[in-house]
């Protein structure tokens, strides 16, 4: 009889164990599903500026090219990422009149710039749809433009040519603009396709009138 009573609670000190080992390990093993992920990248594309300016009475548009790197920080359906960009864009001011800068109401009938940014968005999203070979991204966030290098051009009504000195360019170009951007992008396994927007919150042109750019960038890249 004693024999009997021993051999139940043993039965039950380890029963009581197994339990106590399980609840330790269930935590561990939900946790793995919401680990922190990083990933690294490059990618490049084109660029269409579309640019309004004579406050919003004329625009034009213009395309280029560019290229970089990021960094992803995901965790379960959100994401953040930063990017380093280098940008060269084009655009045209047509039939403008300079009237602070340079000098007072001084026509010209083509300003052509040219010029190279560095784009250092930092941005917040979310996987609309994530699967191990294909994932969904929607994402805004704030993008900071500085410029490395302008080429400046104006052809005046006497079809006179005329590049501006780095000095007048100074005067006239502020060396950065900040954007708010708007994305969606898809992953294919290693490969990524983004669609971005992205408007200036400010003008890089010192001039009265105010000029605003619309920035469409199309870029494919990979995840190293």
């Amino acid at each position: 009889m004693l024999m009997l009573l021993f051999d139940v609670s043993a039965n039950n000190d380890t029963s009581a164990s197994v339990d106590i080992y399980q609840q330790k390990r269930k935590p561990l093993f939900f946790k793995t599903g919401g680990r922190i992920r990083l990933q690294f990248g490059g990618q490049i594309g084109a660029n269409l500026n579309y640019f309004k300016y004579k406050n919003g009475t004329q625009r034009d548009e213009a395309a280029g090219y560019q290229g970089g790197l990021f960094l992803r920080v995901s965790r379960q359906m959100a994401f953040v990422q930063i990017e380093v960009n280098m940008l060269r864009s084009m655009v045209f001011l047509k039939n403008g009149v300079f009237n602070r800068e340079i000098g007072n109401n001084i026509p010209f009938e083509q300003l052509r710039l040219k010029y190279y940014t560095v784009g250092i968005p930092f941005i917040f999203g979310a996987y609309a749809v994530k699967n191990p070979l294909y994932k969904l991204r929607f994402y805004n966030g704030i993008e900071a433009a500085f410029i490395t290098k302008i080429k400046a051009t104006i052809e005046q009504n006497n079809n006179e040519i005329y590049r501006l000195s780095k000095k007048e360019k100074r005067r006239i170009f502020r060396p950065e603009q900040f954007s708010y951007q708007l994305g969606m992008g898809m992953d294919i396994a290693m490969f990524i396709f983004d669609i971005k927007y992205s408007v200036g919150m400010r003008s890089f042109f010192k001039e009265n009138y105010r000029t605003q750019t619309h920035l469409f960038q199309f870029t494919i890249g990979a995840i190293f």
